[in-house]
This record gives C-alpha cells, sequence and structure tokens, in this order.
C-alpha cells in the first residue's frame, strides 16, 4: 500500500470519525430536548419517575429522530438544529396533545390518547373524549409544511382524524339530546313509527274527544243550540277519523323510511369504526388502502376532515405507507 492509499483510508476514517461524532452529537441535543420537554409539561411528576414519558414522549422521540435524520447529512450546525429544525419538530407534538387536553384540565398524562379503546363503546357510555378540531387539523397543516416526516406521526395522525369524524358522528347520532317536544334529529334516536302513530292516535282522540264531549255538555245544558252540539260532535268525529286514516295509509312508509335510515346510520358507523380499528396493525399500513376506504365512505355521506385526504396524499407521494 502507498502513501495515497494510506492517506485516502485516514481520510475515510476520519469521516467516518466525525460523522459518528456528528451523530451522536445530535442524538444528545435530540435526547436532551425531549427530556426538557417532558420536564417542563409535568414537572416533578416525571422527574421523579412517577409518570412514565408515555405516548407524547414516544412521538417527541420519533419526531425528534426525524429531524436529526434530516439535517446530519446537510451542512447545519448543531445550535441552528436546536433552534429551528428540533424545536418546529417538538412544537408540532406539543400542539398536537393541546388538541387533546381540555384548557385547565387537572388530568394531566402523557398518555392524552387511549389507543386501545373502542370509539363505539365510548360513545354509547357517553365518554366521547374532547379533540379541539381546529387544533388538530392546525397541527396536521403544520406538519405537512415541514421538510421531514415521521412514520409514527403520520400513522397517528391518520387514526385520530378518522377518529374525530366517527366520534362527532356518532356521539351525535346515539347521544343526541332532545328539548320537550322537539324531535329527535338522529335516526336512532328518534321514536319508533309504530308508536309516534299510537301516541298521534291517542293525542287526536282526546284532542278530538274532549271537544266533542264539551260540546255536547254545552248542548245538554242549554248554552248552546242541541243542533250545533251535534253539527260540533260530527266534524270532530270525522276530522278524527280522516286523519286516523291518512296517518294508517302513511304508517307503513314512515316505517320503512325510518328503517332505511337507521340502518344507514349504523353502515356508516360501522364503517367508520372499522376503518379506525384498521390502523391498528403493527405492520405497514398502506395509505392508498386507507384512502379508497375513506372515499367509499365519503360516497356513503361521511364527511371526512379535509386534512386527512392531504396528509394521505403526501404519504403516497413518499413512499406509501405508515
Amino acid at each position: 500500500m502507498n502513501a495515497d492509499d494510506y492517506r485516502k483510508s485516514a481520510d475515510a476514517l476520519g469521516s467516518i470519525l466525525d460523522g459518528a461524532t456528528r451523530r451522536s452529537g445530535f442524538e444528545n441535543i435530540c435526547s436532551e430536548a425531549v427530556h426538557y420537554e417532558l420536564q417542563a409539561q409535568f414537572g416533578n411528576d416525571y422527574t421523579k419517575g412517577s409518570i412514565p414519558s408515555g405516548l407524547y414522549g414516544f412521538l417527541l422521540q420519533k419526531m425528534a429522530k426525524a429531524a436529526s435524520d434530516y439535517a446530519l447529512p446537510k451542512d447545519i450546525d448543531q445550535r441552528e438544529f436546536e433552534e429551528t429544525l428540533l424545536n418546529d419538530a417538538l412544537g408540532i407534538v406539543r400542539s398536537l396533545r393541546y388538541a387533546f387536553v381540555r384548557y385547565g384540565s387537572e388530568k394531566s398524562s402523557p398518555n392524552f390518547w387511549d389507543n386501545n379503546a373502542s370509539p363505539l363503546e365510548k360513545i354509547r357510555t357517553k365518554q366521547v373524549p374532547y379533540i379541539d378540531r381546529s387544533e388538530l387539523e392546525s397541527v396536521v397543516g403544520d406538519y405537512l409544511a415541514l421538510p421531514y416526516r415521521s412514520q409514527a406521526l403520520d400513522r397517528f395522525l391518520v387514526r385520530v382524524l378518522i377518529a374525530m369524524e366517527l366520534y362527532a358522528f356518532g356521539d351525535e347520532m346515539l347521544n343526541e339530546e332532545t328539548f320537550g317536544l322537539f324531535p329527535a334529529r338522529s335516526p336512532l334516536r328518534q321514536r319508533h313509527a309504530l308508536l309516534g302513530y299510537l301516541r298521534g292516535q291517542l293525542v287526536n282522540g282526546v284532542l278530538f274527544g274532549g271537544i266533542a264531549a264539551l260540546a255536547l255538555w254545552a248542548g245538554s245544558s242549554r248554552l248552546i243550540g242541541l243542533s250545533t252540539a251535534e253539527w260540533i260532535t260530527g266534524v270532530c268525529g270525522f276530522l278524527f277519523l280522516a286523519l286516523a286514516s291518512v296517518s294508517t295509509f302513511a304508517l307503513p312508509f314512515w316505517w320503512y323510511a325510518q328503517a332505511m335510515a337507521r340502518r344507514r346510520v349504523r353502515k356508516l358507523l360501522s364503517g367508520m369504526s372499522t376503518l379506525y380499528n384498521e390502523q391498528k396493525s403493527d405492520g405497514p399500513i398502506s395509505a392508498q388502502y386507507v384512502r379508497d376506504r375513506a372515499e367509499d365512505a365519503t360516497k356513503q355521506g361521511v364527511v371526512w376532515p379535509a386534512p386527512l385526504f392531504a396528509l394521505l396524499d403526501d404519504i403516497i407521494s413518499r413512499t406509501g405507507r405508515f
């Protein structure tokens, strides 16, 4: 081996060592920044080890690594990295957590989202989690504006965007509050068509029967003429029978329309829930598959948040999976 070969080997070794040193420095910066962020959010509970880093710490670490992987091949010094790229990465996760933690909430936990929960069960038990729609959509926009991506955050954002619409729609359909005589808009909360029909007949019977009885009493008491009382009674009987006939004729159509509306709502909820649960996979997930399923649901009436498709399109343009 001549002098040139030794020189080239030394240069290559020096480059490898410099790269390793640079990577180690960036990793230390990321680790310290994540630790500081957790300490700032959870104080002594985190410092003493009372609570784990949880989901919040996991996403912070993944975003910090994504920023580091982006910066390492580029001519970016450590200070610039810490003040710009890393700060933006951690800020995304911080804002994301705020979208799920109600302002002033006393419950402070790094696990701000329950990945194992069944949305439909939570909706039925009226335990719908807090989700700030505008904040979450803003986070997606800020994330897509970054020059780097994190597969972990891709997956989490896709899942919670699906969950946001599922919880909102499910809560509206299953837990709608009604006031007084105003009927529910949700087909699942409306009175059954048959019960509505029977209730209508009862109300009409009481109303027209009461008027007829009052007229007959007034006639027998000579407050009005007997013929007038009989005429009023006849009109009440005619109106009752006419309304009863119309209602009876319309009952099958009301029943069928209500059954179809309820079936449609249940189908939408089932499809949305299935799509959400499919994101639990530990393996790679096809963004195109998720997009196709979401589009099918859209054709059936689901109104997904717009950032969901923007995020899926971004993933498809990169690796196509998350």
